[in-house]
């Protein structure tokens, strides 16, 4: 009888502090995101879809078509062509600069390899589709603007003090 009423009290004690546990996280401040009425704010070390941005200083991106993130990509998402002068030889401009977004891994070793800061990940999350032709774009046309934080980072990492 005795450990009937011992094990009728550990269960009360026991249902107290889960109640207990409850009531706390009643009052703490939710963390959850009512999305996509509320965005969250996206960290400088996110990796969303390759860009490679315009230099605000030429007006054009930084890519010299060196192929060095090409080979560094694992998954082979990124493909380079150099723009041929007329006298048949290679200039170091991309003529067309193919990622392939579906099969990209998000690894960021295409853009630590740039030694010219030419690519970065950016901001964006919303990237899913149901058209695969779509996840599959040439940079070196899309002419993409930086804004924001991101692109503080970006424009510190190749100004030079003078």
């Amino acid at each position: 009888m005795i450990k009937y009423i011992a094990d009728i009290i550990k269960g009360i004690i026991s249902l107290m502090e889960g109640l207990l546990v409850t009531l706390k996280h009643v009052f703490r401040k939710p963390i959850t995101l009512q999305y996509p009425e509320q965005r969250p704010d996206i960290s400088l070390r996110f990796r969303g879809r390759l860009a490679m941005p315009i230099d605000p200083a030429t007006k054009d991106n930084r890519c010299t078509a060196c192929m060095i993130c090409v080979r560094a990509c694992p998954n082979h998402s990124i493909e380079c062509e150099k723009i041929v002068g007329e006298d048949g030889k290679p200039k170091p401009k991309p003529a067309s600069y193919t990622y392939n977004m579906g099969s990209c891994i998000y690894c960021n070793l295409c853009v630590e390899s740039c030694p010219f800061f030419a690519i970065i990940m950016s901001d964006e999350y919303e990237t899913g589709t149901e058209d695969k032709a779509s996840l599959t774009m040439d940079l070196a046309a899309e002419k993409y603007e930086l804004k924001g934080k991101k692109a503080a980072w970006w424009g510190s990492k190749f100004k030079t003090e003078g």
